[in-house]
């Protein structure tokens, strides 16, 4: 029989282990005891180092308590109550990224963040979530850089081994709590929507407001995410596996906010005790490259399999979720400065994310684009050394405006936008799929499209960050012709080539289209030249079938 939550979240035989509930006097005046955070110290030296690793890893939980809105019924004077939640998250990068279950955040009225230094953050965003593994990505503006968790693997946990939960169970944040792994490999079906194949069961005491919050192993590593317990029973508990954690969190970040930079790069942890571990290593596991895909961006730049990758732009690096981090708000006309170990020296390289990134050197450079990446108007336009980056900015950016169309009449073989922005990105966009579009931001998207920021469309789940408005549609376009139909005035949100979800890729600026645009002809050879196009149209959200070979 499947287990069903309803009501409040605690109604079915398994539960979340985020609870909304509308704390009483006697709870709210304990609260205000601990308010300060304060833990009562003593002189004695700890007498284990699991003290200390355990005090690390709780730097970087956070707290997480909002409103929910839950329907109560008809009555005389009120349709709803408001109930406090509460739940826990981990930090994954130090700029406030934060990782936790989406049923922590769905919902919510209002989100507030507690940082574990007791700092409030109510300007608290929800990247993207994941529906099929219930979990999501929020970000906040610290004050200062966070201290990021450190992961564990999946594949080192043992049955039996010593286990802690860190969380905000009640309200009391910071909490932890001791107990063993009970089983590995365990499938849980918590919903009719949602199921997992193997979690982690523990007897940690895992209560409400301890979903989102990292099960800890000796080390202080992060080897799960609690996500549920079971009702009506003592100390059975389930935790999310760290290597699904780290897959599905690597990429919702990918997908959002790191979307811009293909690399062609693959990885794998190698363990300390591996015979494949670098000789020179510091004892820790590394993240060494499997292979690097040809022709890509990591090829060009000299990187080869084997390769150990130490940091990307400054950030360590011992994950590919490390790794999609560390790019963060990166273009396409950025360059990644990687640092590598080969052979036992340490290398530095650039990765260009496409031929019109800007080289980083002693001198800036701005390349002269190929006939194939940009539009006739500018394959002949020659680009001068320049000495700093604001000049390479120039000479890119600034020059390429509409004034460059000039004299060229606008019909179905020399389209001509009306307005681009100012950069030849809007003109290889028309020129390609067909379309100019304005950028609407995630805050505008939630203001004006208030029940659709979580859409599902077949296998597929998406949490739009914002997206892009067709302001103007060419009559035969890639986008607009043939069957695809886009029109003006559609919010493009998504593009998706084959079945798999990984292939699914946010649209939130003109910059993703422009990205497509480029990868046009690679995309074209993968399941038959077949993709979608995920939109908007009126309040409802469509999905167009387009030919890449049209």
């Amino acid at each position: 029989m499947k287990k069903r939550l309803v009501g409040n979240w605690n109604g079915g035989r398994l539960r979340w282990t985020t609870f909304f509930c509308a704390l009483t006097a006697a709870a709210t005046a304990t609260s205000a005891v601990w308010a300060d955070g304060g833990e009562q110290r003593w002189s004695r030296t700890p007498k284990s180092p699991i003290v200390e690793r355990i005090k690390e890893a709780r730097e970087s939980v956070v707290s997480i308590q909002g409103e929910k809105q839950c329907d109560v019924g008809k009555r005389a004077n009120a349709q709803y109550d408001v109930y406090n939640g509460m739940g826990t998250g981990v930090v994954v990068d130090e700029r406030g990224y934060i990782l936790t279950n989406y049923h922590v955040v769905k919902g919510l009225l209002k989100l507030e963040v507690v940082a574990a230094d007791g700092e409030r953050y109510r300007d608290v965003e929800l990247i993207r979530n994941d529906v099929a593994t219930d979990l999501a990505i929020l970000k906040i503006k610290p004050k200062t850089p966070m201290k990021k968790i450190r992961m564990g693997r999946s594949e080192l946990v043992d049955l039996a081994e010593e286990v802690w939960a860190i969380g905000n169970p009640f309200g009391y944040g910071g909490s932890v709590t001791n107990g063993i792994v009970s089983a590995l490999g365990r499938p849980l079906e918590v919903s009719d929507t949602l199921a997992y194949d193997n979690v982690i069961q523990t007897d940690a005491a895992v209560n409400p407001g301890n979903s989102g919050g990292p099960l800890i192993n000796v080390d202080g590593e992060m080897i799960g995410l609690n996500a549920a317990v079971r009702e009506e029973a003592e100390n059975i508990a389930f935790a999310i596996p760290i290597d699904v954690v780290s897959e599905v969190a690597e990429r919702m970040i990918r997908q959002s906010v790191a979307k811009m930079t293909h690399h062609g790069l693959k990885f794998r942890v190698v363990d300390a005790e591996s015979p494949e571990y670098p000789v020179d290593g510091n004892g820790e596991d590394c993240l060494m490259v499997e292979s690097v895909e040809a022709k890509s961006p990591a090829a060009q730049a000299g990187i080869e399999p084997g390769d150990v990758l130490l940091s990307s732009n400054g950030f360590e690096v011992r994950s590919s979720l490390d790794f999609t981090c560390s790019l963060i708000g990166m273009d396409l006309t950025d360059v990644a400065e990687l640092r590598v170990r080969r052979d036992g020296e340490t290398k530095e390289t650039l990765v260009a994310f496409s031929d019109l990134a800007i080289e980083r050197g002693e001198t800036f450079v701005a390349r002269k684009p190929r006939r194939s990446e940009v539009s006739d108007a500018f394959a002949t336009r020659e680009y001068a050394d320049a000495a700093t980056s604001a000049a390479v900015a120039e000479s890119i950016d600034e020059r390429l405006t509409t004034a460059d169309f000039a004299g060229s009449e606008e019909d179905e073989t020399t389209p001509t936008p009306s307005s681009f922005e100012g950069s030849k990105r809007a003109a290889q966009v028309w020129s390609v799929l067909g379309v100019e579009v304005e950028t609407i931001s995630s805050e505008v998207y939630r203001e004006r499209y208030p029940k659709l920021q979580a859409v599902t469309i077949g296998d597929f789940n998406f949490a739009p960050n914002g997206g892009v408005k067709v302001t103007r549609a060419l009559k035969n376009g890639l986008l607009t012709g043939g069957d695809a139909r886009v029109q003006e005035g559609d919010l493009i949100f998504g593009f998706g080539v084959g079945d798999a979800k990984e292939s699914q890729l946010s649209v939130a600026s003109l910059d993703n289209l422009y990205y497509i645009a480029q990868k046009k002809d690679e995309f074209a050879r993968l399941d038959g030249g077949k993709a979608r196009v995920y939109l908007i149209r009126g309040e409802r959200a469509y999905f167009l079938e387009i030919d890449l070979n049209r």
